[in-house]
């Protein structure tokens, strides 16, 4: 997978910035990036170069355009990470609750249409949206669960433990990318072949933790996805 983006230290922003745009015989004007850590006591300044600027400025648009059509001012903070998942955070402050509606409800809804605004215009880019963090938030709180399971199932013995706690589609997801690099997976219960719901309704999920020959299949799969360059920081 072609690297979506690039980091570079510096003494100061401008100097991070300037070791990019003299190599490649830019102007600031025409990268995209976003600060993601400031000088301060002997800590250099790091910055984020967004390769495809195609992909942001389509994102930057239909999320501005969001806020257009809202009649509201908000911010909008756009990332990639090194798999080429974008995710786009907007801080509306007075009607963040009402955007993100009960248990995120509202603002599923809201990234579903966006997404589907955005891949209509240019397919196959993976995006989330997401308010005042609300969805990140929730990820890690669902990791620090499993990370907590994990620990138990070690300490009693145990090669499988029920997730007892609410998770979001999402949230498997991303519980399983975590777990899985760590010899572990999370998948809906099953008793004889039926998928298992708590009274609530809700599906029930256990950690387990992957066989020898499960290991070998996922590390052979993941030499073939890999991505060719994850992105790379640069001290200058």
């Amino acid at each position: 997978m072609k690297a979506r983006y690039i980091d570079l230290e510096g003494a100061t922003v401008e100097e991070a910035l300037m070791k990019y745009l003299n190599e490649h015989a830019l102007d600031i004007s025409e990268i995209r990036y976003k600060v993601l850590q400031l000088p301060s006591r002997g800590t250099p300044a790091k910055v984020r170069i967004f390769l495809d600027t195609e992909d942001f400025d389509l994102i930057d648009e239909v999320a501005r355009e969001f806020l257009h059509k809202l009649g509201v001012k908000g911010g909008v903070d756009i990332d990639v990470d090194e798999y080429g998942r974008y995710y786009v955070n907007f801080d509306i402050k007075e009607l963040d609750n009402t955007l993100i509606g009960h248990q995120g409800q509202t603002l599923r809804a809201i990234n579903h249409v966006l997404s589907a605004i955005i891949n209509r215009r240019k397919p196959n880019i993976k995006v989330q949206f997401d308010i005042a963090h609300y969805r990140r938030r929730r990820v890690k709180r669902a990791i620090n669960k499993a990370i907590a399971i994990l620990k138990l199932m070690e300490a009693q013995g145990k090669t499988e433990m029920a997730y007892d706690a609410p998770i979001q589609s999402d949230e498997v997801e991303a519980v399983r990318r975590f777990l899985r690099k760590r010899g572990y997976t999370m998948e809906r219960l099953k008793i004889k072949g039926r998928r298992i719901k708590s009274k609530t309704g809700e599906p029930v999920y256990i950690i387990r933790k992957l066989t020898e020959e499960e290991l070998q299949q996922q590390e052979a799969k993941e030499k073939e996805t890999a991505p060719e360059d994850k992105g790379s920081t640069v001290e200058t």
